[in-house]
């Protein structure tokens, strides 16, 4: 009776992931080439380490609802994050940074066009191949609960590229959002489904743009060079989770395997104006979930943007965690991954109210797979219960 219950259960997420894969579309165009990260909202440093691999881990903290919100509904009770911010960049980033601070001036200064095209050419020629990106993320308030997650945050990425060897240019592509996320997920057969969905509503204030010469001779200033456009967005997240029945064995009992579907900036997340759009992404993931004693193990294995044409190893994300009994007053893990088949890894150090947490892990920079590598830090500290 039982396993005609679970196969029942199974059947339907079945036919409702089915169904929701149809509805998959292209990538809208942007006018420069630099790849969108997923998910589009807050990227974990916990997740980053486990080569942010996370859409079918249990709902634990709060990196849930934007990995999968159908893991709201694992929550036990009400929790709350205040100010917790997130730094995250490439290694390099701090030089480029105080280059382009100088390449400012230099062109400012600079009285005639042939001396601001020098000034632009010798700083493009010192940076030729370089991918380098810096983000902040902060959610300012979060309340989560097993029905339910209200955030509030701020999320700003920058990404520039100096790809293109035969072209004196580079690609800037920078993206602040602001504003507030409200969740929500129900599970069904004592929660071996678990439905979620996100609404999402956002400020944000773009630049997507190539600089070349000729917006260097013809702006004023060097700032006048972008353009910053601004506009209100909303969107949409869909999620599915479910713990594979274990038939009556027991191997399946300890490994406990979960599934998740994940339906991402459905339809695209809409901007007005001239902010591009954020193109919807449909993932797929798998884990197990062991446990002994007090100690905790997460092993996943996810498929991002399926239905987008990029090459298979910008999809796949894999990653393990290693949850340590507690030590005195605080609660140690341990991560492992790869993300794009870069190696990813990670600790986390998680008190009573703090937790701190640490992430490495890269991304592909190149045109093509396994072209380039773009090792990127990620620290996070996070305040709440």
């Amino acid at each position: 009776m039982k396993n005609n219950k679970n196969l029942k259960v199974w059947g339907m997420s079945a036919l409702l992931v089915g169904l929701l894969l149809l509805p998959s579309t292209l990538l809208l165009a942007q006018s420069t080439s630099i790849p969108a990260e997923h998910p589009s909202l807050y990227k974990g440093v916990r997740p980053l380490g486990m080569g942010n691999a996370f859409i079918a881990m249990p709902g634990s903290d709060e990196n849930a609802a934007f990995y999968n919100p159908a893991a709201i509904n694992d929550y036990k009770r009400l929790g709350m994050r205040i100010v917790s911010p997130t730094l995250d960049f490439s290694t390099s980033i701090i030089g480029l940074v105080n280059d382009t601070l100088d390449l400012s001036d230099a062109i400012d200064a600079a009285t005639t066009d042939g001396a601001k095209i020098e000034e632009f050419r010798n700083f493009v020629n010192q940076h030729i191949g370089e991918f380098q990106s810096i983000a902040l993320r902060l959610p300012i308030l979060q309340l989560q609960h097993k029905w339910f997650v209200l955030s509030t945050l701020a999320d700003s990425r920058t990404t520039i590229s100096f790809r293109n060897r035969t072209v004196t240019n580079f690609e800037l592509s920078s993206r602040s959002d602001a504003g507030g996320l409200i969740g929500t997920a129900f599970g069904f057969w004592e929660d071996q489904v678990q439905v979620g969905l996100n609404l999402k509503v956002l400020y944000r204030i773009s630049v997507d743009e190539t600089i070349t010469t000729d917006d260097i001779t013809t702006a004023a200033k060097f700032s006048d060079v972008l353009s910053l456009n601004r506009a209100p967005g909303v969107g949409f997240d869909l999620g599915l989770k479910g713990k594979v029945p274990s038939y009556g064995q027991k191997w399946l009992e300890v490994i406990k395997p979960t599934v998740g579907f994940t339906w991402q900036d459905i339809g695209n997340t809409r901007f007005s104006g001239a902010v591009p759009d954020t193109t919807q992404s449909i993932g797929l993931g798998v884990g197990i979930h062991p446990t002994l004693g007090q100690w905790e193990f997460h092993v996943e294995n996810d498929f991002r943007e399926l239905n987008q044409s990029v090459a298979f190893i910008r999809k796949w994300n894999i990653g393990a965690e290693v949850v340590a009994p507690k030590l005195l007053i605080l609660r140690p893990s341990f991560r492992l991954g790869a993300n794009q088949g870069y190696i990813a890894a990670g600790t986390g150090f998680d008190f009573r109210f703090l937790k701190l947490e640490f992430a490495t892990y890269a991304e592909e920079a190149g045109v093509f797979s396994r072209q380039r590598e773009n090792r990127r830090i990620a620290l996070n500290l996070s305040f709440g219960f």
